[in-house]
């Protein structure tokens, strides 16, 4: 049943699901909106839940009885309005209020729960409608697995993960500092430790020109040096998740292997705009290609009855030229070389 915690307005009921429930280790309840006023880590916001209970009533007013959706990656509002699928991973069958904050039971698919206790997905994305006029959440719409999450959740697959809460820790702490610092959304880590440094060493001057007592301040290499360990660790992260989603459009034909470490830099230093980039990419190399045992190296162009190499058959996937055509102009170029050679050499 989709509802509130106790002691909240209950809601109305939702038909179980049909079969089993396959997702049995996978994490049950997840948070899918945080307490009070919050921000996303692109800077959008401020958001505000300070009706968690109304929230409910609004969403269960929409009357989705099989349960509100958890798709994959948002494919629900980016993947099937172009017509391409959006299955679900999951099913929210009940919400409760927790300390404030939006938690949901979830049904999970055999395939999601799969993916996330293997660690392939690690956060949730929820989808809400708001206020424009003062951020105020009005209803909980849907929910995405994600592992490039916008809001400061709690992870769903990162129990006794310490690297993990410490990284969510930090991103936090770098959000609120750009906040109350005043130095924009996107400033970096460097940006934030010159204001800080700029600050502090005011606040010194004034101390010494008022003889105030020095264990009240904070010892400012001290704070440089965990801001700059927490920063090494949040880019090790970001590269490993870059390296997976770079493994991903490599197995899935939208880059080549030659790529892969630019596509590596691309993706850890901006994830949204390489999967925006990638998203666009027609798929270069065939199924079999990519599937093919290795040392194939090679595909064969059957109009011409030559074979292309990985490289060449993406450079023919981007053009839009034949295998054929590529295949028989490099022999008719190969064929020109060699009577060149031929004539040298009777000369």
């Amino acid at each position: 049943m989709l509802g509130a915690s106790p002691g909240e307005p209950a809601g109305a009921d939702v038909r179980e699901a049909e079969g089993p429930v396959a997702a049995e280790a996978a994490p049950e309840w997840i948070e899918l909106l945080p307490a009070g006023v919050f921000h996303g880590r692109d800077g959008r916001g401020p958001y505000r839940l300070d009706d968690p209970a109304g929230v409910i009533a609004a969403t269960l007013a929409l009357r989705m009885e099989a349960g509100i959706p958890v798709d994959y990656d948002h494919a629900t509002d980016f993947a099937a309005p172009n017509g391409r699928p959006a299955p679900a991973a999951g099913w929210i069958r009940e919400l409760e209020v927790r300390d404030g904050a939006l938690w949901g039971r979830v049904e999970w698919t055999e395939r999601a729960a799969r993916a996330i206790l293997a660690r392939e997905y690690r956060y949730i994305s929820p989808v809400f409608q708001y206020s424009r006029a003062d951020g105020r959440v009005i209803r909980l719409l849907r929910a995405g697995l994600t592992n490039n999450p916008n809001l400061y959740l709690t992870a769903i697959s990162a129990a006794g993960d310490e690297e993990d809460r410490k990284m969510d820790q930090f991103d936090n702490f770098v959000g609120q500092l750009r906040r109350l610092l005043d130095t924009g959304p996107d400033a970096s880590v460097e940006e934030i430790l010159e204001t800080v440094g700029d600050l502090l060493a005011a606040r010194e001057t004034a101390r010494n020109a008022a003889g105030g007592d020095p264990a009240r301040y904070v010892d400012v290499a001290e704070f440089k040096k965990a801001l700059t360990e927490l920063n090494a660790l949040r880019a090790e992260r970001a590269r490993e998740k870059a390296e997976h989603a770079v493994n991903d459009a490599i197995r899935a034909g939208k880059l080549v292997p030659a790529q892969r470490e630019w596509a590596v830099a691309y993706c850890a230093a901006d994830p949204e705009a390489f999967l925006a980039f990638v998203a666009r990419q027609p798929a270069m190399l065939s199924g079999e290609m990519l599937t093919a045992a290795p040392g194939s190296a090679h595909t064969r162009a059957p109009e011409a009855g030559l074979t292309l190499n990985a490289a060449e058959s993406a450079i023919c996937a981007q053009l839009g030229v034949s295998a054929g055509d590529f295949a028989s102009r490099k022999q008719g170029r190969a064929d020109f070389l060699k009577i060149r050679d031929n004539a040298q050499r009777e000369l």
